[in-house]
């Protein structure tokens, strides 16, 4: 009796190690299917992570695992097991004040009330039993460098404090497993470090979207979303993707050893079609000669190829299934072998092409900028959130239209944000491309979109129906073929949405391109990866 009350407390303890059971979950649209019959359980009391190609369906899924909607066409089985809150990639806050964001803005009016002795018995009331919030709530604000009065005005926080904000408002809820949809978007180096340190010290667990690696080496549990299925590697990012070469090299083999097995079988058909011929050959000799019966003759020449039929087919359906398997192989190879591009712009230039004298961007963390920048030469803009990143670029954008005394310029940037603003999500993939060089076919437009497997109807889609991935390869091949030779790449965080793939292929370019470069990220990673190693910095 002892032994099996202790295996029923062993497996009632499992239990409750999981947060979130999920069956049989699919996701199927008229035209497109996201994702079929996945099944996987969250753990609680641990960090996971969910990675895939932009538009594969992880807002999608992740959306469901907070609120099965109606209007997603999906059918399985998601069970809670403990409470959870849900961060949106997009439209994060609503709130007017710091306390409404948090969620507590009822007691904090109470707290007020109190403390200038105009509370009523109902004040009393509602704060029993919960005076240590407000030291909670300053703790958490200033460990997240936020004002800490409660009464501060939402609409004057940057977009990186917004979503901190939104943030400590989930870890308010120390019981909740949260489900975060890219929390590090939009966050400087020391808030994705906040960020990674409060994941690590919530007790409830979580799991998040991202393509921060940094933040990705930090998870337990990484759960990969691609058209084949959700694989699940228990590890971190480094552990994922020695897992995923490892499959890419096997994979390899494979498609080495099918073309082989091919090469084999054809090599047979021919050995058999020779044979056959031979035979054929005799059989008319011996016809000729009267040596044998007509008759047996005839018998012989019937079985030969009712034989020769047989070996034939069987060949033919071993040779169908051959080249459907090394096809298939193929397909997952390309898919998995990385995307490489390069830029043809070269510098015209030589020497300084940019100076900054003492620039003050009227921002209250930032100080006068100074710099100098040589052609071909690349460097990282830092700074904190709010501190006129973004401000400065835009200056050096519009400089030949509005100069400015403090900045020498000696050639027309091009401007680069996260959102690609220089095409227009209305038009199709083609109409953007041929207003950016009208000087370029259609024909050769469609061939280099095909080089990097953009193919088909895909351009002529409008650029709003593709993923953050499709769209950077778009603003690529603009920018590539841009009717003036491009020597200054003005990069406003280009990686923010872009899954890892397509991370690294515009980190491979922005790192072969012979230009100027100056870059604005606080993905450290991503920096490395781009080659770049010089900084000028914002901080005071």
């Amino acid at each position: 009796i002892y032994t099996i009350l202790c295996i029923l407390q062993s497996r009632g303890s499992f239990m409750t190690q999981q947060a979130c059971i999920i069956s049989h979950l699919s996701l199927v649209f008229p035209h497109k299917t996201m994702f079929q019959d996945l099944q996987f359980s969250l753990e609680k009391q641990q960090v996971s992570a969910l990675i895939g190609r932009n538009g594969q369906g992880k807002s999608l899924l992740m959306q469901l695992l907070h609120e099965p909607s109606a209007t997603l066409p999906y059918r399985g089985k998601i069970s809670w097991q403990t409470p959870h809150a849900y961060l949106a990639q997009l439209q994060r806050l609503t709130a007017k004040t710091i306390a409404d964001a948090l969620g507590v803005l009822q007691l904090h009016n109470a707290f007020e009330r109190i403390h200038t002795s105009s509370a009523s018995f109902e004040d009393f009331d509602l704060v029993e039993n919960q005076w240590h919030l407000p030291a909670l709530w300053h703790t958490q604000l200033t460990e997240a460098q936020l004002p800490t009065d409660l009464s501060f005005p939402v609409q004057h926080l940057s977009e990186g404090q917004q979503t901190k904000l939104a943030l400590c408002a989930l870890f308010l809820h120390s019981d909740h497993y949260l489900l975060l949809d890219e929390p590090s978007n939009h966050l400087d180096v020391e808030a994705r470090q906040w960020l990674i340190d409060c994941l690590k010290k919530h007790p409830a667990g979580a799991l998040v979207i991202s393509h921060d690696q940094t933040l990705l080496n930090e998870v337990q549990h990484i759960f990969a979303l691609n058209e084949h299925g959700l694989q699940h590697i228990k590890g971190n990012f480094e552990d994922y993707y020695r897992h995923d070469q490892l499959q890419f090299s096997a994979l390899a083999r494979s498609v080495d050893q099918q073309k082989r097995e091919l090469k084999q079988l054809k090599s047979q058909q021919n050995e058999s079609l020779m044979k056959a011929q031979k035979r054929e050959r005799s059989g008319k000799k011996l016809q000729a000669s009267h040596s044998q019966a007509p008759i047996l003759l005839d018998f012989k020449k019937e079985q030969a190829g009712q034989s020769l039929g047989a070996v034939r087919k069987q060949q033919q359906k071993q040779m169908t299934e051959l080249q459907s398997n090394l096809k298939m192989s193929q397909l997952k190879v390309e898919h998995l072998t990385a995307q490489q591009f390069a830029f043809r712009h070269r510098p015209i230039k030589t020497g300084e092409i940019l100076r900054v004298d003492q620039l003050s961007l009227a921002f209250q963390d930032s100080i006068k900028l100074h710099f100098a920048l040589q052609s071909g030469q690349k460097i990282q803009l830092q700074g904190a959130n709010g501190s006129g990143k973004s401000t400065f670029l835009r200056l050096l954008q519009a400089h030949n239209e509005v100069k400015h005394p403090n900045i020498f310029l000696a050639i027309q940037p091009v401007y680069l944000d996260q959102n690609f603003s220089f095409l227009n999500d209305t038009l199709t993939v083609l109409e953007n491309l041929k207003l950016l060089n009208p000087t370029i076919s259609e024909t050769e437009w469609r061939n280099q979109l095909g080089q990097l497997r953009i193919r088909g109807d895909k351009a002529m889609q409008s650029l709003s129906e593709l993923s953050g991935g499709e769209k950077l390869k778009v603003a690529l091949l603009g920018l590539n073929y841009w009717p003036n030779n491009i020597e200054l790449l003005l990069l406003d965080e280009p990686e923010n949405h872009l899954d890892l793939e397509s991370k690294d292929l515009l980190a491979h370019a922005i790192q072969s391109y012979q230009g100027a470069v100056i870059l604005v990220s606080h993905d450290m990673s991503f920096v490395e990866k781009c080659g770049i190693h010089q900084a000028v910095s914002l901080r005071k």
